[in-house]
């Protein structure tokens, strides 16, 4: 019974995804991330039981202000202290005292600490707060002074773009997690690719498997195994990003994790990001046929070329309505990385992605027929490389 060609290409693939794919590490992997995620969303009450406590005294001059006293930071407990007290520790505090506090008359304070630590910052701040709040309070103002005082002007934007469209709301980072995210896979690629084609020829194994199999066939297959593995790859690696973010927000006042993230940019931007693996692979499965030994081989540092456009779409966040952002978008070689990262940021024209989309698809399907030509190239070449000018004879076809 003769076997499709789809049937052919399926089991080439898999077992190329299978080669590559160890149980063991996937499942360490997926430990790693869920205790990832699990420190993320505890990290709140993880950081309440191991923070530290830290004991204070505090000394008013003359009396403390009537109806005032000053409220310490939550990590620093403080208790009153006396005349002689005052005195003493000014030279030299005790073992259980981290820091004396000592408000004078004109609201203003002077504090001793051992020595100098991050937690001292907030109780600056906290100290300059409230006693500011104090020194207005003392004032003879009248009820509409105290009104401007207290109340902060109101300042209006009139913004001309809309919200979805505007880069002052569109986040930075999720193109740059993107970018990120998009280097794992170029490298995923570039590692399992070298690997399996040039010790496949090395052994001469292709030779055997290409009486079954034509060149394109092979290659094909070779390009969605090890695209696989770089999808996998970039996923354990953007779920990770994520909870780390998880981690930043916990500490940051509004919240957020600094990831922006609309349904249709989202989508939009993975087929993109998918294609342009494919795409990827696809240049490094045929410059890996033309190479014979990588460990002596001059050629293994032009492989990583590819990731000269996602270098380069690093240099243009912040600025995706750019001229050249815009180019870039559209060009096959880098739009794979530069159009998910302006959709992201700011309002892509429908015609712009629908062209740039339309020439990466025809860009992939040319360049994995250029990866077959190659391949049939290199595998003739046993012991030694095929010439620049034999690998353009194959790209021309």
């Amino acid at each position: 019974m003769k076997v499709s060609y789809l049937q052919q290409l399926k089991a080439i693939a898999w077992w190329e995804f299978k080669r590559f794919f160890k149980w063991k590490q996937e499942l360490f992997s997926v430990a790693l991330l869920v205790l990832i995620f699990a420190v993320s969303a505890g990290w709140g009450a993880i950081t309440q039981v191991f923070s530290d406590q830290y004991q204070g005294a505090i000394f008013y001059q003359e009396g403390k202000p009537q109806a005032w006293e000053f409220k310490a930071p939550k990590d620093l407990i403080l208790r009153r202290a006396g005349t002689m007290e005052m005195e003493k520790w000014q030279t030299q505090l005790p073992e259980d005292l981290d820091t004396l506090i000592v408000i004078t008359p004109e609201l203003t304070a002077k504090v001793w600490v051992k020595k100098s630590q991050s937690w001292q910052q907030d109780l600056r701040r906290e100290l300059q707060e409230q006693l500011q709040t104090l020194r207005i309070q003392q004032l003879k103002l009248t009820p509409e002074e105290r009104t401007v005082i207290d109340e902060k002007p109101d300042i209006t934007f009139a913004i001309e773009e809309s919200e979805d469209a505007s880069i002052d709301d569109a986040s930075d980072a999720s193109a740059t997690m993107l970018l990120m995210v998009i280097m794992v896979g170029v490298f995923t690629g570039f590692g399992l690719m070298m690997m399996s084609i040039t010790a496949e020829k090395q052994q001469r194994v292709t030779e055997q498997l290409l009486t079954i199999v034509t060149p394109t066939q092979w290659m094909d297959g070779k390009i969605i195994g090890i695209t696989l593995h770089s999808i996998k790859s970039m996923t354990f690696i953007g779920l990770m990003i994520l909870g780390v973010s998880m981690v930043i927000a916990a500490f940051s006042e509004d919240g957020g994790s600094g990831l922006d993230w609309g349904v249709g940019a989202t989508l939009l931007s993975i087929i993109f990001v998918v294609l342009g693996t494919v795409l990827i692979n696809a240049m490094l499965a045929g410059f890996s046929a033309t190479i014979d030994d990588p460990n002596h081989s001059s050629r293994s540092t032009v492989m990583l070329v590819p990731l000269l456009p996602v270098f380069l779409s690093f240099s243009v966040i912040g600025e995706p309505d750019s001229t050249i952002a815009t180019v870039m978008s559209i060009i096959p070689v880098s739009s794979f990385a530069m159009m998910p990262a302006r959709l992201l940021q700011t309002d892509v024209a429908v015609w712009e992605w629908l062209l740039s989309l339309a020439l990466l698809g025809a860009f992939v399907y040319w360049m994995r027929s250029v990866a077959g030509r190659l391949f049939a190239m290199g595998i003739q070449y046993y012991g030694k490389e095929p010439g620049w000018k034999e690998i353009w004879q194959a790209i021309k076809g």
